[in-house]
């Protein structure tokens, strides 16, 4: 079964061979980012896969950081300008982890957005702080649990036999719904609630089958222009379904995953 390692590239054994390549990882990143909480180490693939390490505060000189957590993520090619509403912290999550929900597309007068969305944050603890309502670009990746591919819009629209028919081009917030269902309002998902879990429609841009080098594993990357914004989508091979090509139509069921570029 997919998971969000497996979606870009990465399966173990047993839990003693994850445990080792991680910590190998986590010492060869790239990048350190500071933050009240800690620092996240990042290690970066040539492919643009990413982990995103929690190392706790170091509370001694010389002392070993301890990795408290990870988050996965994808350095894609999609950009979107979105309006941040709120931070979202679980009982479970960790002072790095978190959510936040926001509007797509936000009018500059009215500040409100095309549609709401709720995606983890590989760099939340950044940005937890900040004073919301804020209007910021982000990046943003569905890691696909289900993606189904057609030659066409018209031929994604024309398969589908049941009603309401979803358009070639579409963006459901499955999980901003359930939560709204069970609470009443969409921007504080219940214990157990996915908020980031999406359904989403497109055409694809690009494509390509990459393979981690760290694993030597494959796995599957779309560049899809979806409604009103284009998501970079990266899937387990073991969850496509027919065949993608440029130009094709998707439909993708994932959780959404981001960082935010300013």
């Amino acid at each position: 079964m997919a998971n969000n390692l497996s979606t870009i590239g990465f399966e173990f054994a047993d839990e003693q061979e994850m445990l080792v390549t991680l910590t190998e990882l986590a010492g060869r990143a790239v990048e350190m980012l500071a933050t009240r909480s800690g620092e996240y180490a990042i290690w970066r693939s040539r492919t643009g896969a990413e982990i995103w390490f929690h190392l706790g505060p170091q509370t001694a000189p010389g002392q070993e950081r301890e990795i408290v957590g990870l988050t996965p993520c994808f350095q894609g090619r999609s950009e979107a300008r979105v309006k941040l509403t709120r931070a979202v912290q679980r009982p479970t999550d960790n002072a790095f982890e978190g959510a936040f929900t926001a509007w797509m597309s936000p009018d500059e007068e009215t500040g409100e957005g095309c549609y709401p969305l709720a995606f983890e944050a590989a760099d939340f603890a950044a940005h937890a702080g900040c004073a919301l309502p804020a209007v910021r670009r982000v990046q943003l990746v569905a890691f696909a649990r289900e993606l189904k591919a057609f030659r066409s819009g018209a031929e994604y629209e024309a398969q589908q036999t049941s009603e309401p028919r979803l358009a070639a081009k579409a963006f459901i917030p499955i999980g901003l719904l359930a939560a709204a269902s069970a609470e009443g309002e969409s921007d504080a998902p219940p214990e157990g609630t996915s908020a980031s879990h999406v359904l989403l429609t497109g055409r694809v841009k690009e494509t390509s089958r990459l393979v981690n080098e760290a694993t030597g594993r494959a796995f599957v990357w779309v560049l899809v222009e979806s409604l009103e914004a284009t998501f970079d989508v990266v899937a387990d091979p073991e969850v496509v379904g027919g065949e993608i090509i440029k130009g094709g139509a998707v439909e993708v069921m994932a959780s959404l995953f981001g960082r935010i570029l300013d």
